[in-house]
């Protein structure tokens, strides 16, 4: 081969790599941004299948570059998305049915994430409060005011025959070292933090035991994903895409929790816990990720990731009513939609969980 001939060679060969190289940098840039709020001040395990679904690429081969933001609370989620400054939000449907029916919230649910309530009322194990009926004139201390901690903790002391407006009052306390303190300080009388919070709590020595709550409150479904109904007209595509990769987290979550733990804390090493053993550190991380993702799914929906059902939801909304916090009762379907449930689930599910439990992720780094 003439010097001429392999220098076009060379030449031919450059410019495919350029080629390749911009458009691999065009396929990425033409990611559409989609910002996804996450209703807790500090993303964690209890998380793991959004921070999988974007370290994994399930976003990414969705077609959508995902950025994940931790707010201060469900309601702040929902009020966020509502306002155009999100297109997805994770959240609680305690305000969001409030501002939904009010008109002030314009946002409906399209895909499930927790079919029974993560919400409970703790106290310190030597508290004379035994009963939710023994809060009267006590503090109960919450994330923030805009957590839906601050609803559900209203709600329970309501069914217990109290005004939450006169008999108790909610102090937010944040979260981790400064929650715990002003618990073992007595700083409150007790809290309204998800189950998540409560197992960090006992990891860090500060065991609480929740007070006892009727089942029907304590089945009442929870957190699902909501957008503006604008978009959920406009862009399903969108939004089912969003849907399939969280369903794909979720999966490869299930399969491997090791995995699915230390992907999170890599992601977000504030996230990870702060035990000196290794081993026992992922232990408890496992507790928490498993113990939220026990939530994610019920027999009543089969195989299809993210269905809502609506007789369980119809209870939680006269829940709400026969509590005071709906003024009377709102049509299922002006607050959620399926529409998009089975296009969510068209993916290889067996791919994925094939995936996940080969992931040498499971092991800790320097093992």
């Amino acid at each position: 081969m003439s010097t001429m001939l392999r220098k076009r060679g060379l030449l031919g060969a450059a410019a495919t790599a350029i080629i390749v190289y911009f458009g691999g940098m065009q396929s990425a840039s033409a990611l559409e941004k989609v910002r996804l709020l996450i209703p807790v001040r500090n993303i964690d395990e209890a998380f793991s299948p959004f921070v999988v679904a974007k370290e994994k690429g399930y976003f990414a081969s969705e077609g959508y570059d995902v950025t994940l933001i931790a707010v201060g609370g469900s309601n702040e989620s929902a009020i966020q998305v509502s306002a155009g400054n999100a297109e997805v939000g994770a959240a609680s449907p305690g305000e969001a049915l409030v501002g939904v029916q009010s008109g002030k919230l314009d946002i409906r649910y399209f895909y499930g994430l927790y079919y029974s309530n993560i919400w409970s009322v703790a106290v310190l194990p030597d508290s004379p409060i035994k009963a939710l009926g023994d809060l009267k004139g006590k503090k109960l201390g919450v994330q923030s005011m805009g957590s839906a901690g601050t609803t559900f903790g209203r709600a329970f002391v309501q069914a217990a025959g109290l005004d939450p407006d006169k008999d108790v009052s909610f102090l937010p306390i944040g979260v981790g070292a400064q929650a715990v303190t002003s618990i073992r300080q007595k700083f409150v009388d007790g809290a309204v933090y998800w189950d998540a919070a409560l197992a960090k709590f006992k990891f860090s020595g500060l065991g609480l035991r929740e007070l006892p709550v009727a089942e029907n409150l304590r089945a009442l479904p929870d957190v699902g994903l909501l957008a503006r109904t604008q978009t959920i007209e406009s862009n399903p595509k969108m939004l089912t895409g969003i849907g399939r990769a969280v369903a794909k987290g979720y999966d490869y979550s299930m399969a491997n929790p090791k995995a699915a733990v230390l992907i999170t804390w890599k992601t977000y090493p504030e996230a990870a816990s702060k035990n000196p053993d290794s081993a026992a550190a992922l232990e408890e991380g496992i507790t928490v990720n498993q113990a939220r993702l026990g939530i994610w799914s019920t027999p009543k929906i089969g195989d299809k990731h993210g269905t809502f059902v609506s007789d369980d939801w119809n209870r939680l909304i006269n829940f709400f009513v026969d509590q005071k916090a709906l003024p009377a009762p709102i049509a299922v379907d002006h607050v959620l939609t399926n529409q998009f449930i089975d296009s969510i689930n068209n993916y290889d599910r067996t791919a994925i969980i094939n995936d996940a439990k080969k992931d040498g992720s499971s092991k800790p780094q320097g093992d």
